[in-house]
């Protein structure tokens, strides 16, 4: 019979044990990523905006949950690189963002290290596994906020 898990033993804090598998997690993408000049969250930024015409601010900080203070941070190079335009501003306006040509054409070079990267990370874990990781991190997450 499996021991009580002690959720009271900093060894298994949910939040803890998230933050530092993806912190390994994202070191190992950035090692993939870091030749073509790009972090794994900037191409999230980049693969954001390449689903779709255009993204206000925040919606964009809501699709990808990242805070519009850390959002900023990150599209500052993308849009110095002139991989990513915005547009509006201002106060009570809306920022519309948009990935440019050369934005997409960075993706298209970007792909085949990120491909690479989700191969590995996904053989690491096994398919079926990732599958039910993946699952069960958005029941979580929807749960969680509320």
């Amino acid at each position: 019979m499996p021991e009580k898990l002690d959720l009271s033993a900093i060894e298994n804090c949910v939040c803890f044990n998230l933050r530092w598998v993806t912190r390994g997690v994202t070191r190992f993408f950035d090692a993939e990523m870091r030749r073509h000049g790009i972090r794994p969250t900037q191409g999230s930024i980049l693969a954001a905006l390449s689903a779709q015409e255009s993204w206000t601010m925040a919606e964009l900080s809501d699709w990808l949950g990242m805070e519009r203070t850390t959002l900023v941070r990150n599209l500052r190079p993308l849009q110095r690189d002139g991989l990513v335009e915005g547009g509006g501003g201002g106060r009570g306006r809306l920022v519309e963002l948009a990935i440019t040509a050369k934005g997409r054409k960075q993706m298209e070079k970007l792909a085949p290290a990120w491909k690479s990267a989700q191969r590995a990370a996904v053989k690491t874990l096994g398919e079926k596994r990732w599958s039910a990781i993946l699952s069960d991190l958005e029941t979580a997450a929807l749960a969680l906020n509320k």
